[in-house]
């Protein structure tokens, strides 16, 4: 049988992303790069709306503990058919090979009553269902179950040595060495002994066939169960270790942001061109254990898809962007969002532009940032999302100012979803639409920042640096009386 996939109902065709959008939004803090890897394939429609629903599902702790036991027995299947790749003799492989297929007839077993309801979960475990009731599988199961004491039975043997010449494996006893130590230390009080468990060793070939050579009607009867049966293995199963990981792992991410008093909702999927997230949390910061994270509103639409974003440092502009990111990012992947709502039209892919302190090639970082960028250029479609944090900050002023002019028309004239930020006080004069860092001076949670929709930057910077600093007129009349001009002073 072919094996049904658990992220994608339909075949998909979108290009992969790069595993440095994961890095770059700060999201390797809660998840493994193989795991990036694994879901780096955006969503379609037709993809996104049934792992919406699967984690739907995985919401309910039943489901979610059958996913938990299908991914161990998953990570069994993944080292036995390491060792079943690697196996060194025909006897190890038959012994393996039993093994592999009892872990597949358990996780078969365990897939067949995963329907909770989704199109992805049923789908997949109508197939091991259908599996299951095969001829040639039960009867492989069948005699399965009749070698389980001979399996056993492998396990057992003891090495004997008398001298350092009279090396032999044994039939196994009863009672080894080490658990008669343990019973004697209980017996004379020393309490119970915790050993510490130690990773089992493979056995060479040589002592693979001194176990076969010990019991010859056990290997007779594995060969014939590995002749017969070989050809209903597939590898395929094995992939599903990653995909099980992949929604285990968010659903330990979730419950981290749900402890952390943030909501999470999935976002519709809007028929009109845009981006639209209420209250987007930047949940990266949980991984610095911030307790208190701002959200912040998200709008682009096809009339303003690209803007800049300029205001103080420190004020949340890094913030605001991977926040935009994250929103986007757990969308393409079918995921729950956190914020309060959004709707989100279909998007192809998402670029990151971060800056980067390593240097790839010995040519310098100007140089390695402007390839990044040029990527991005041939990768985009009209249907991208691009977060530029800083691009070209590296180089003089003068440079910066022109190539950040012609990369941000090129992205705003192809309609590129898009936010550029960059501290380039030149660009005021540009067509394109800022954001910038603003004071809520009147909430009373004293959430400093805010990103609003600004006309130009005209003295942002100065402003929200003498605001932040307690610096503006006002603030200096409240702290030393009030302030006599020149003007007031002569004419006393």
């Amino acid at each position: 049988m072919g094996y049904p996939s658990l992220l994608y109902l339909v075949q998909p065709k979108r290009k992969p992303m790069s595993v440095s959008v994961f890095e770059d939004l700060q999201l390797l803090h809660f998840m493994p790069r193989s795991v990036a890897k694994t879901v780096r394939i955006p969503c379609e429609k037709e993809n996104l709306i049934p792992r919406q629903k699967l984690f739907t599902s995985l919401f309910r702790d039943e489901a979610r503990g059958v996913f938990v036991s299908l991914y161990r027995i998953a990570g069994e299947l993944v080292m036995l058919h390491t060792a079943y790749e690697g196996a060194r003799c025909d006897a190890e492989r038959y012994a393996v090979f039993a093994a592999l297929m009892d872990a597949e007839r358990r996780f078969a077993a365990e897939a067949a009553d995963a329907c909770f309801g989704d199109p992805l979960s049923d789908r997949f475990a109508l197939a091991f269902a259908a599996e299951a009731q095969g001829t040639r599988y039960r009867a492989m199961v069948d005699t399965l179950n009749g070698l389980r004491e001979e399996l056993d039975g492998i396990g057992r043997n003891t090495l004997c040595s008398h001298t350092t010449a009279d090396l032999r494996l044994t039939a196994g006893v009863e009672t080894t060495f080490l658990q008669r130590i343990v019973s004697c230390a209980e017996t004379l009080g020393v309490g119970k002994l915790h050993i510490k468990e130690t990773e089992p060793r493979r056995l060479s070939p040589d002592m693979v066939a001194a176990a076969a050579a010990l019991r010859p009607e056990t290997f007779r009867k594995l060969k014939n169960f590995y002749e017969s049966y070989r050809d209903l293995y597939q590898e395929s199963v094995t992939y599903y270790h990653k995909e099980l990981c992949f929604y285990l792992v968010m659903l330990d991410f979730f419950d981290r942001i749900r402890a952390a008093g943030i909501p999470l909702t999935f976002p519709t999927v809007a028929e009109a061109r845009g981006i639209s997230v209420t209250e987007a949390y930047d949940v990266s910061l949980l991984a610095k254990d911030e307790t208190r994270i701002v959200p912040n509103d998200v709008s682009f639409t096809a009339e303003e898809p690209f803007f800049f974003l300029t205001g103080a440092n420190g004020g949340g502009k890094t913030t605001y962007l991977r926040a935009v990111g994250i929103a986007v990012l757990l969308f393409l992947c079918g995921c729950p969002v956190p914020c309060r709502h959004a709707e989100i039209s279909e998007i192809s892919s998402l670029f990151t532009h971060f800056p980067r302190d390593e240097r790839f090639d010995g040519s310098g970082r100007f140089v390695e940032e402007n390839s990044r960028v040029q990527k991005i250029l041939s990768d985009m479609d009209e249907q991208s999302l691009v977060l530029l944090n800083e691009t070209y900050s590296t180089t003089n002023e003068e440079n910066a100012v022109a190539m950040t002019e012609k990369l941000a028309n090129e992205l705003n004239g192809k309609r590129i979803f898009g936010l550029y930020i960059t501290h380039q006080h030149a660009l005021a004069a540009s067509q394109i639409p800022y954001l910038n860092v603003l004071i809520d001076r009147n909430d009373a949670n004293r959430r400093t920042y805010k990103i609003a929709r600004q006309k130009n930057t005209d003295g942002s910077f100065a402003k929200d640096i003498l605001v932040r600093c307690g610096l503006t007129f006002e603030a200096l009349e409240q702290r030393f009386g009030r302030l006599v001009s020149e003007g007031e002073e002569e004419s006393e």
